[in-house]
C-alpha cells in the first residue's frame, strides 16, 4: 500500500512539469513581422514593422491580388514601448521570433545611434540573433520595407536572400547579424561596418501593387556601399571598391569577378574561386608592424584584350597585375579611411592585442589615434589555375 501511495504522490509531482502547452501561442492571432525598420521621429523612435498576410499568401497561387505584407508603424521613448504599441494597430500580437532584416534609417543610424535599438532586441527573448542589419542609405526604413519587390513575394525575405548570396558571390558586400554587431560595438579597436540599402526609383510607385506587375519594375532596392561606424554611430560610407578592399582585408571574400587591365589595353576577367586573408604581427623597431596576406585562387571569365592567354608568360603576367591589383585596393581603402574617418574597422588592434596583449592595453583607450599612424605591409598571390575552354581569344581575328 505503503508503495502505491508513493507512486501515486510522484505522478501528483511531476505531472505539473509535464505541461509543455502553458505559453502557446496560437498562429492565426500571432503577426509574424518579417522586417524591422528603426527611424528618427523628432527626439522618439519610429518603429516600422513588415508583417506577412496569411491569407494573401496562401492565396497567390490561386490568384490573389492583394500585397502579401502590410507595414505597422508606432513612436514611443523606447523600441520596446514602440513594438507593443504596434497592437493599437495591428489586430495581432506582434511576433518577433520569424524577423529576417533590421534596418536603421540612415538619419537615426548617424544622430541617435544603434547601440540601446541593438541592446534591446538581444535583450528580448523572442528576438534570435541571427536576422541581418543593413542601413537605409539615402532614405528611411519605413520606405525601404514598404518595396514591394518581384521573385519573392516577401520584401524582408527577399533582403535576406539577396544579401545572404551576394557577400557569397560579390566583394564589395558583406553580412553582420546582431550578436556580432554588439562584439563590434563593445570593442574599443574594432568599429562596425554594415551593408546599405538604397531605392533605385520611385519609393511611392514601389509600396503599390503595380511595383510587381511588369517585367521591369519601377522601382527596385540594391545594395549600395559599406556604412562605416565610429562605435555606434554612422558616420559615413564606402564607395564600391573600398568596400572590396574592406572585405578582402578581414577575409570576407568567398568569391567574386572582377577586371584587370591588359598591358596593351582592354581587360582580362577573373572569377575568384576561392580566397583567404590572414594577418600576422611582428616588431620592427620597437613598433608592431601588421602583415596582411591575400592568398586567391581565380579563373579566366573573359578576354577583352589580344593577349595570348594560352601561353604561361601572358598567365604569369595577368597573375602580377592581378596581385598589384588586390594590394591596391587594400592600401587604397585604408588611406581612406585614415583620412575621412579615423576608426579602425579593420581589427588591427585585435590583432596586436592576440600577439602583444599588454601593448595593446597600453593603447587601447586612444586606439582610433594609435591606428593613424599604424605600419602596415600588404602581399597578394594570385594563382590563376584555369583558362576556361579556350586558350586564346578571337578578339584579334575578329577585328582583321
Amino acid at each position: 500500500m505503503k508503495k502505491y501511495l508513493l507512486m501515486l504522490l510522484s505522478i501528483v509531482i511531476i505531472m505539473p512539469m509535464l505541461s509543455g502547452c502553458w505559453d502557446r501561442q496560437e498562429l492565426n492571432q500571432l503577426g509574424i513581422v518579417l522586417g524591422l525598420g528603426v527611424d528618427k521621429d523628432g527626439d522618439r523612435i519610429k518603429v516600422s514593422a513588415q508583417v506577412v498576410v496569411p491569407n494573401e499568401v496562401s492565396s497567390r497561387a490561386r490568384g490573389g491580388k492583394g500585397t502579401p505584407v502590410t507595414q505597422y508603424q508606432a513612436t514611443a521613448r523606447t523600441l520596446l514601448e514602440a513594438i507593443q504599441k504596434l497592437t493599437e494597430t495591428s489586430p495581432r500580437a506582434i511576433f518577433l521570433s520569424h524577423v529576417r532584416v533590421l534596418v536603421f534609417g540612415e538619419a537615426f543610424a548617424r544622430e541617435e545611434g544603434i547601440y540601446d535599438i541593438v541592446e534591446a532586441l538581444m535583450r528580448e527573448p523572442s528576438a534570435r540573433p541571427d536576422y541581418y542589419v543593413m542601413v537605409a542609405r539615402k532614405t528611411t526604413a519605413s520606405q525601404i520595407l514598404d518595396m514591394l519587390t518581384p521573385l519573392d513575394n516577401l520584401p524582408a525575405e527577399k533582403l535576406f536572400n539577396a544579401l545572404d548570396i551576394s557577400s557569397k558571390s560579390w566583394a564589395p558586400t558583406t553580412t553582420v547579424t546582431t550578436d556580432k554587431l554588439m562584439q563590434y560595438i563593445l570593442t574599443p579597436s574594432m568599429s562596425p561596418v554594415i551593408t546599405g540599402v538604397e531605392i533605385n526609383g520611385d519609393p511611392v510607385i514601389g509600396g503599390e501593387a503595380k511595383n510587381i506587375e511588369s517585367i521591369k519594375s519601377p522601382a527596385t532596392l540594391h545594395f549600395s556601399g559599406l556604412s562605416v561606424f565610429k562605435k555606434d554611430k554612422l558616420v559615413g560610407w564606402l564607395d564600391e571598391n573600398h568596400s572590396k578592399g574592406y572585405n578582402y582585408i578581414r577575409d570576407n571574400v568567398k568569391s567574386t569577378i572582377g577586371a584587370v587591365n591588359c598591358p596593351g589595353g582592354g581587360y582580362v576577367t577573373l572569377k575568384t574561386l576561392r580566397t583567404s586573408t590572414k594577418h600576422s604581427v611582428k616588431m620592427v623597431n620597437g613598433e608592431p608592424q601588421i602583415r596582411i596576406k591575400v592568398d586567391n585562387v581565380s579563373t579566366v571569365g573573359s578576354v577583352e584584350c589580344d593577349m595570348e592567354i594560352g601561353s604561361m608568360t601572358a598567365i604569369k603576367e595577368i597573375e602580377q597585375i592581378a596581385q598589384e591589383r588586390i594590394v591596391e585596393l587594400m592600401k587604397e581603402t585604408v588611406s581612406q579611411v585614415r583620412r575621412k574617418y579615423h576608426v579602425d574597422i579593420f581589427g588591427f588592434g585585435q590583432d596586436i592585442y592576440h600577439k602583444y596583449p599588454k601593448l595593446y592595453k597600453k593603447e587601447e583607450q586612444s586606439w582610433d589615434d594609435y591606428f593613424m599612424n599604424l605600419d602596415i605591409k600588404y602581399e597578394s598571390n594570385v594563382q590563376i589555375r584555369r583558362i576556361g575552354t579556350l586558350d586564346n581569344s578571337f578578339n584579334k581575328k575578329a577585328k582583321e
